[in-house]
């Protein structure tokens, strides 16, 4: 932090020219947090590329279609991406020509290739009745607009996904701040604002199925701001500009939240303090009956943030404890405590002891097999903050302020904690870890690698991707880092228009062993031309790293191609930071490298030899794993 009255972008450059980029990134952060601007948005645009190291800025396109004029909120949009090293690429449709723009294949929306579109509309465009003629209607009348509100928009919203696969955010509609009947209105069967509600939720629906899209919620997010502080009339009446300038910010940070989903990585374990973060007070010297938690100032407020954690791991995030304190006392927090929302198997894993918590963090993270940057740490006390952010940059460690009543909305405030689907396997993920403590237990235990692994008694199931499986599949593609041979990501929209193509087919597997299901946990894409098998995707959760389950898959996908009359399976190695532990995967399951182009590498087999072949310590199922447990 900057002391007051310094010049916080002088700290930021200085830092930079240190070559402390975690430091100048943090200031960078502080800075936009104090002045949202217009002014700040472009030093830190203009600052982007030393914020970060050379090669991590990733770039995002993005399209937005709107019925207003959004030019002021753009930059600000890109800002909010640069701290978190995305550059936005953006292009703005013409005024009101959304759907133009959405018929018009030649038009520059689909020439700017948008990885997302912002569908940004207004209900007084996509209906003027409901927005500015309420009051003459029937109610027979507004039950029909209704309809042909969300048909009106929804119509577009098709047309624009069989033309792109692109990700999709679109504008909820929003009533009106002053409703045209006054208390009137409140005598219908529907109110204005319950109309178009009525609308939002049937877009909601629609949206649903369009894959990679979610509704933005523009009139929750107005009404959590207030929407008198949110409109401009006198700007939308000079400019056709409806947003206050606090708005501008608001609307550009939600747009980020929404964004982050598709663009930025999404963290998977929250690592939490305990005394003072999730309790008031000291376990060790205040004991179980003095630790402030419950319903009272000031307990009631480590409870909310108890709440918004729990909230946090439905999502499938997992929850870690990293504590200087003694074991015994900590878990019995966990166990005995009647206020305790958070309970010992919520926790994926724990590190309680006196060692420094990088270190902690560091262990757990080998324990988890996940790479720091998939970790979120949460800390009350600023020294402990400070010295994780030092040894561990890539961690992502937010401010707590003094005041515990403000900390459930730091962690709802976090993008990368966001989901816009779960899976049934983000559901057990704490269960899987917990499993998998059993499992390192057995291996202590065991005489020999093989013994191990066959008294596991694996069994995995591999079946072509389907309309229940592409939502975990796409998820698989854009989450998996290690054992992926190339790291291409697909979205479910780009994924089911793969899938569509002559020749190519996909797979999914899933895995189980004595110790419970492990659901899904492998994706392969092909693609048949020459005669010959190219795996252009293949992956597996990093959950069944070191079983040889992906030999097995290898050994399927091989029995597939040869039914199908091909000669060879190929498949590319393509090196990133990551994925150094998938280069075996193909030379331990008997495939030999024939070509070398840079640091990639091409790996074959002849499929007349017979392999590869499945281990003897995994049973093959075409079936459903449940018939064989």
């Amino acid at each position: 932090m900057t002391e007051p009255g310094a010049d916080p972008r002088a700290a930021i450059d200085a830092a930079i020219a240190a070559g402390d980029l975690a430091a100048a990134r943090r200031l960078a952060a502080a800075y936009w947090r104090d002045h949202v601007n217009a002014s700040a948005a472009r030093y830190l645009l203009g600052r982007l590329d030393s914020l970060w190291p050379a090669g991590a800025v990733r770039e995002h396109r993005v399209a937005i279609l709107r019925s207003f004029t959004v030019e002021p909120v753009v930059p600000l949009l890109q800002a909010e991406a640069a701290l978190a090293g995305i550059r936005i690429a953006p292009w703005v449709g013409e005024f009101n020509a959304y759907g133009q723009e959405i018929l018009d294949p030649g038009s520059g929306l689909y020439a700017h290739r948008p990885d997302s579109i912002i569908v940004a509309v207004q209900t007084r465009d996509i209906s003027p009745d409901l927005w500015a003629g309420f009051a003459s209607l029937t109610e027979a009348d507004v039950a029909e607009e209704i309809e042909a509100a969300a048909a009106r928009l929804g119509d577009l919203l098709s047309a624009l996904r069989a033309r792109t696969t692109a990700n999709l955010l679109v504008h909820g509609l929003e009533p009106p701040l002053d409703p045209d009947e006054g208390l009137l209105g409140q005598q219908r069967s529907l109110t204005q604002a319950e109309a178009i509600a009525a609308v939002n939720r049937r877009l909601r629906q629609q949206v649903a199925t369009l894959g990679d899209a979610v509704l933005v919620d523009i009139d929750a997010l107005q009404a959590r701001h207030g929407r008198a502080r949110f409109r401009a009339e006198k700007k939308w009446a000079t400019a056709k500009l409806p947003l206050s300038i606090e708005a501008l910010a608001w609307l550009a940070a939600d747009w980020w939240r929404h964004l982050s989903l598709f663009a930025a990585p999404q963290a998977k374990v929250l690592a939490l303090d305990l005394d003072n973060t999730l309790w008031g007070g000291v376990v060790g010297e205040d004991g179980l009956t003095g630790i402030a938690l419950g319903d009272e100032h000031p307990g009631v407020y480590f409870r909310t943030l108890q709440k918004a954690i729990l909230d946090v791991a439905r999502r499938g995030v997992l929850i870690a404890l990293v504590s200087k304190n003694n074991l015994d006392d900590a878990m019995q927090v966990f166990d005995e405590h009647p206020a305790m929302l958070l309970r010992r198997d919520h926790l994926a894993a724990w590190r309680i002891n006196w060692e420094p918590k990088a270190g902690n963090l560091v262990d757990l993270a080998a324990e988890l097999n996940l790479g720091l940057e998939s970790f979120v740490f949460l800390d009350d006390n600023p020294a402990e903050r400070e010295a994780v952010r030092r040894s561990l940059p890539q961690v992502i460690v937010p401010d707590l302020g003094p005041d515990p009543s403000t900390y459930a909305d730091v962690v709802r405030g976090l993008p990368m904690l966001e989901r816009l689907k779960t899976s049934a396997e983000d559901a057990e993920r704490t269960r899987y870890y917990a499993e998998e403590r059993q499992r390192r237990d057995l291996r202590s235990g065991a005489e020999s690698l093989e013994d191990f692994l066959a008294s596991l008694d694996i069994a995995v199931a591999v079946s072509p991707i389907d309309a229940m499986s592409l939502a975990r599949a796409a998820q698989l593609t854009q989450k998996t880092n290690q054992l992926n041979m190339t790291t291409r990501r697909y979205s479910e929209a780009q994924l089911s228009e793969l899938l569509s193509r002559p020749g190519w087919a996909g797979y999914v597997l899933r895995a189980r062993d004595r110790f419970g299901d492990n659901g899904i946990v492998g994706v392969a894409l092909t693609q048949a031309e020459a005669g010959a098998c190219e795996i252009d995707t293949f992956l597996l959760s990093c959950r069944v790293i070191g079983r040889r389950i992906e030999t097995a898959f290898l050994a399927d996908l091989a029995e597939r191609a040869r039914a199908a009359g091909l000669a060879e399976l190929r498949g590319w190695y393509l090196p990133t930071a990551k994925n150094p532990p998938a280069r075996a995967i193909y030379e331990d399951a008997g495939l030999s490298m024939v070509r070398k182009d840079g640091a990639a590498e091409l790996w074959s087999i002849d499929l007349s030899a017979g392999g590869p072949r499945t281990p003897a310590w995994i049973r093959t199922s075409a079936g459903d794993l449940e018939s064989q447990a």
